[in-house]
């Protein structure tokens, strides 16, 4: 064997075992050298760039240290991009101009038919509710009842009292001034029983009687019902408030109450709030009863302790079932009023101890005045404390007529108390 086949086999064994090196374990010198040994280097660009592209990856790969980079350092990559648009303007879009000699048309609007004719409208039909029509079944007809707006045919509103289910203010008709009437404005509750209240005290007031403030209309405006009545000169209270009365007007005025008293017991109501804030006079000298919130049904049981305090009966305090028979104690205690011009107790401000001594104590008297002794009578018959022994409103009646006929009680007449009116009260 030759040196030089000697030397080839050398050679291509020391090649398999480099191959087989390569294999196991990669180096990179060795795939250079082998890649140089079988491809040929070509002088261009491409091999230098590629040649140093595998160099410098060999490199990193056998590079084991890595660089520390404090945090906060690195740059985020933008991976929205354009994600977030800025909103684009609107879009502003140009009427055509507007041209009026387009829009009248020159030819006239003719009808389809020589007999045609415009149809007129049906008739509003109003929804009527049921308290409204419970009022128009109640109620007699002269009494109107309307639901338009009161401000249309009122004005000149001033407040001159109030009442227990609301204030009454005077007012004039815009279409005529020169007449005044007094209205009181109540608010409509659902409640079942205040809406009964409600309706007695309109029927009170529609029957017409001459001693009982007399009621004009009723209107019904949203959730308030307004009632049109009588506007009167002044209360006994405004005259009080000027001079106590002298007993002829007072034996006048108790006629005339216990005149309306006596219509309301007839008709099965009795009043339960007598005073003289309640009794209303007029220009000619009438005497009327007013503010029929707290009346009630004779009828049904009443033991209720409604009213004024001053006012009430013995059995009121004590709320035991009681009749009509506590008006007439109410008038007992409004006669001294009218003459003492406070009711009896008016300094004892507690009302427990005002209960106590009205259940308890004897039945009061006059105190400031000085009356006659037909008159105390009358008066300590009224005030009984026992129910059934004191008198109705027709039989006490019947006993100062006959008082005043035989000249033991004195007794005015609608024109003297007109005078009396004119010289205590010239402004109103």
């Amino acid at each position: 064997m030759t040196i030089t086949t000697m030397t080839n086999i050398r050679m291509r064994s020391s090649e398999k075992a480099l191959m087989q090196k390569s294999r196991s374990e990669p180096n990179c010198q060795t795939a250079a050298v082998y890649n140089a040994s079988i491809f040929p280097k070509r002088k261009s660009t491409g091999n230098l760039h590629q040649q140093s592209m595998s160099q410098t990856t060999c490199m990193s790969r056998s590079t084991t240290t890595k660089i520390w980079r404090p945090p906060g350092h690195c740059e985020i990559p933008d991976i929205l991009g354009n994600a977030y648009l800025k909103p684009s303007p609107p879009v502003s879009f140009d009427l055509r101009p507007t041209d009026i000699a387009k829009q009248v048309s020159k030819r006239p609007w003719y009808p389809p038919s020589p007999n045609y004719q415009i149809p007129n409208l049906p008739p509003v039909k109003r929804s009527q509710n049921k308290f409204e029509a419970k009022l128009r079944k109640l109620l007699p007809k002269k009494i109107s009842i309307r639901s338009s707006d009161p401000s249309s045919r009122y004005t000149d509103y001033k407040e001159v009292g109030t009442g227990v289910n609301g204030a009454v203010v005077r007012a004039s008709y815009r279409k005529r001034p020169n007449v005044r009437v007094a209205i009181k404005r109540c608010r409509l509750d659902p409640d079942r029983e205040y809406r009964a209240a409600i309706v007695r005290e309109l029927r009170i007031m529609a029957s017409g009687h001459a001693n009982l403030i007399k009621l004009r209309e009723v209107t019904l405006c949203q959730d308030d019902i307004w009632m049109t009545m009588d506007l009167m000169r002044c209360s006994v209270f405004a005259v009080l408030c000027q001079r106590g009365i002298p007993e002829e007007y007072t034996v006048y005025m108790a006629c005339e109450t216990l005149k309306g008293l006596s219509h309301l017991h007839s008709q099965g109501i009795l009043h339960r709030d007598v005073k003289c804030e309640n009794l209303l006079l007029g220009w000619h000298g009438e005497v009327k009863l007013a503010d029929f919130g707290l009346s009630a049904r004779i009828a049904r049981p009443n033991h209720e302790r409604l009213g004024t305090t001053k006012w009430m009966a013995p059995e009121v305090i004590r709320e035991e079932y009681y009749s009509e028979k506590i008006d007439m104690w109410s008038l007992g205690i409004t006669i001294i009023e009218m003459m003492d011009r406070v009711p009896p107790h008016y300094s004892i401000k507690d009302e427990e101890e005002l209960f106590d001594i009205i259940a308890t104590e004897p039945s009061p008297t006059f105190t400031y005045s000085y009356p006659t002794m037909y008159m105390r009578g009358l008066v300590a018959w009224l005030l009984d404390e026992e129910p059934e022994t004191r008198p109705s409103a027709r039989d006490a009646l019947m006993e100062i007529e006959a008082h005043i006929q035989s000249n033991l009680l004195p007794c005015s007449n609608p024109r003297d108390m007109t005078r009396f009116l004119n010289q205590v009260l010239p402004e109103c």
